[in-house]
């Protein structure tokens, strides 16, 4: 992984913080509601905690920005209607 670390262990403080915010935005209307999606969103999660000093509220704002732009509903069906790469 080249980005920075990822954190490895969680308290349950933690892990209440990151449940809860995985609960509201899979919640939402525009979440893909699909086990994939909910999967890759919770990886993202776990991958994405700072290892450093948390800010809650920017953290779950980074979260939800990251979750509009790979899991919203809206992407999908753009998704879809794109025009696949032509291959040479």
């Amino acid at each position: 992984m080249n980005g920075p670390a990822s954190k490895t262990t969680f308290g349950p403080d933690e892990l209440g913080m990151l449940k809860d915010i995985f609960i509201e935005i899979t919640s939402q209307a525009w979440f893909v509601q699909t086990a994939e999606a909910k999967e890759s969103f919770a990886r993202y999660l776990f991958a994405s905690f700072p290892t450093d000093a948390l800010d809650p509220q920017a953290h779950r704002a980074a979260c939800e920005a990251a979750a509009r732009a790979l899991f919203s509903r809206g992407r999908e069906a753009n998704k879809a209607s794109e025009t696949p790469p032509r291959t040479p």
